[in-house]
């Protein structure tokens, strides 16, 4: 059974990692972050759907371990459940990133090399937009060659 945590979005796609799955890690979300996976969906992922139709986060929450393994920084907003990584199959993720930076209210937003990075915390709207380049942080949007 699907459990939905908003119109399109799932507890399944909220605690999907390969990552997990490969290591044999528990990758399951506790039920005090399930608000902010709620939020997360509601206020950035339906929006972005709603726009550009169907898609899944390809990272959404990590367990502490998750997160270290995938090299995550350590007080990242995936560890509850307050960020997604997202690329749609019909635009470029310049064009994404735009489109939210342009549209929504969020904490955080990074244009990733083949991911767009989101983070969404309630009373938090920062609007913090940057471009990963090399191994750094610029910010802004750019193109990166």
């Amino acid at each position: 059974m699907k459990i939905s945590i908003s119109k399109n979005f799932t507890i399944d796609e909220v605690q999907r990692s390969q990552y997990a799955r490969d290591n044999e890690l528990d990758n399951v979300l506790p039920s005090i972050y399930y608000m902010n996976a709620i939020r997360l969906a509601n206020n950035i992922l339906e929006p972005i759907r709603e726009r550009y139709g169907a898609f899944s986060p390809l990272s959404w929450y990590r367990k502490q371990k998750v997160n270290e393994g995938v090299g995550g920084s350590k007080n990242s907003d995936h560890i509850t459940a307050c960020a997604a990584d997202i690329r749609h199959p019909k635009v470029s993720n310049m064009e994404l990133a735009e489109w939210i930076r342009d549209n929504l209210e969020f904490k955080q937003l990074i244009l990733e090399p083949t991911w767009v990075h989101i983070s969404y915390v309630l009373g938090n709207k920062d609007k913090q937009v940057l471009t990963k380049v090399g191994g750094g942080y610029v910010p802004g949007l750019i193109t990166t060659p």
